[in-house]
């Protein structure tokens, strides 16, 4: 017979069960100490190879795998104007047409047999060339990757090729409204400077030659221009050996490249519209973006600021708030500020919009790009910001690779070795007064270049009730 159970039993049992109610997660979340984070990843070792050349250094033998980065710094913005076309394709062909001991299908047998990753790109300022694969295969990883670019071939075919790619993508260069609007918003904020051009043109294609393509690439990739990284599973003593031996001969850079032009951002107000017959709207509006990258206060308010705005904050920033949820007018809304050690770069806020809405969503982003002024962000909002930065900044340096890269960045960029560091601390001192002077020192909605790309006829007003309005053909947007 089972015994008879007591009051005092039940009470007994129940003061336990009273006690567990659950409390609420965010008051247990906010309860909640946390340690500061200290992030202290490894320091690659700096050599300077008897020719001049910088070698960073980051032995990491946990995995039997080999990386090596090459920096230049130059890009195809130093090239004389003419060849600004054929520097775009020069990276592509030099991996993919051989060199002068070695057919451009030799190439591609031996990076697939060695299970090699090779890759060369030319950019505007600065140019790379990484080479990978397992640390077994090292003389042939570097013999391969040195002979791509000590000695390229330009094999006639595969420029032949590389000009009919070209000549497509020119032929469809209208295709896609996100197209014409990059195009045209580099047109006409930056004119014909070589960091507003991105389209190869017919007549640029007509020049490309073999030997205009290796003035080219001798002039980019050369000792005097490059930094190397090397990090993996390695020796220091033989990988410093094995990177003499292979620039033994090669060299001074040759003359003809150019220092970079000076950029002049067009002044607004400005109202411009691109006509193009599709059911959505692309808007871009901007101006020059005032801050240059460095250990300053204004700098490190630029990033919490265009974070809150609408470059990071989700659907936290005011752009995505109030133009996207709260008034329906768009899926994709953002904003860009950019900043460059040598020159301040440019500020933008871009959407794409219901066409039936196109002139709502214009005033609304001009407003809320000048909120950043005059409606102060809170503490959460820099709080958010600065845990954003810094919770995702330590995932840029998860290998030894990442680490050397870094480094290869900040070297040719003149920032200091200890730079993520200084940018960690900077963000992290960032106050909300700060964000909002920064915000009235360098964004001026009033003075705003404003790009539309869309239908007039299905909008909602006339594009005239922003401004004077100054059209510009498709077919006149040059690059």
């Amino acid at each position: 017979m089972r015994a008879p159970i007591t009051v005092a039993a039940l009470i007994a049992v129940a003061v336990p069960l009273v006690a567990q109610q659950p409390t609420d997660p965010r008051a247990q979340m906010a309860a909640l100490q946390i340690p500061p984070l200290h992030f202290t990843p490894p320091t690659p070792k700096r050599v300077t190879l008897s020719n001049g050349v910088a070698v960073y250094l980051l032995e990491d033998h946990s995995l039997p795998l080999l990386d090596v980065e090459i920096v230049s710094k130059v890009g195809v913005a130093n090239l004389p104007d003419s060849l600004w076309g054929v520097g775009w394709q020069a990276d592509n062909l030099m991996r993919t047409g051989g060199t002068t001991r070695l057919s451009p299908d030799s190439v591609d047998k031996l990076i697939e047999f060695y299970a090699l990753t090779v890759f060369l790109s030319t950019g505007n300022e600065t140019s790379t060339a990484s080479f990978s694969g397992l640390s077994k295969y090292t003389d042939q990883l570097l013999d391969l990757g040195f002979d791509l670019m000590r000695n390229p071939r330009n094999d006639t075919s595969r420029v032949r090729l590389i000009a009919a790619q070209q000549g497509e993508q020119w032929r469809r260069r209208n295709d896609t409204p996100g197209s014409v609007l990059g195009r045209a918003w580099n047109q006409v904020l930056m004119g014909d400077h070589p960091l507003g051009r991105t389209q190869v043109t017919p007549q640029e294609i007509a020049g490309f030659a073999p030997e205009r393509f290796r003035w080219t690439q001798q002039r980019i990739f050369c000792p005097d221009n490059l930094v190397l990284g090397v990090s993996g599973d390695f020796s220091e003593r033989e990988m410093l050996a094995r990177l003499e031996r292979l620039f033994r001969g090669w060299g001074k850079c040759p003359p003809g490249l150019r220092p970079m032009p000076p950029v002049q951002f067009a002044r607004g107000p400005r109202v411009v519209l691109v006509e193009k017959d599709v059911n959505q709207t692309n808007i871009r509006m901007g101006h020059a973006g005032g801050v240059r990258v460095g250990n300053t206060p204004d700098y490190f308010a630029a990033q919490v600021a265009d974070f809150l705005l609408g470059g990071g904050g989700g659907f936290n920033s005011r752009l995505l708030q109030r133009v996207r949820s709260d008034s329906g007018f768009a899926y994709s809304v953002f904003s860009v500020w950019n900043a460059d050690t040598k020159r301040e770069d440019q500020f933008f806020a871009g959407a794409q919009v219901r066409a039936e809405k196109t002139v709502a969503a214009v005033r609304l982003m001009r407003d809320l790009v000048g909120s950043m002024a005059t409606e102060p962000v809170t503490a959460q909002d820099v709080k958010l910001a600065q845990d954003n930065e810094v919770n995702s900044f330590v995932f840029q340096f998860q290998n030894a690779g990442e680490i050397v890269a870094r480094q290869l960045g900040y070297a040719v960029d003149g920032l200091p070795a200890n730079w993520f560091d200084l940018y960690l601390k900077g963000i992290q001192a960032v106050t909300p007064d700060q964000v909002t002077a920064v915000a009235k020192r360098y964004l001026h909605p009033d003075q705003m270049v404003i790009l539309v790309v869309g239908k007039p006829a299905a909008f909602d007003k006339p594009l005239t009730e922003i401004g004077p309005v100054t059209r510009l053909p498709v077919d006149s947007i040059k690059r």
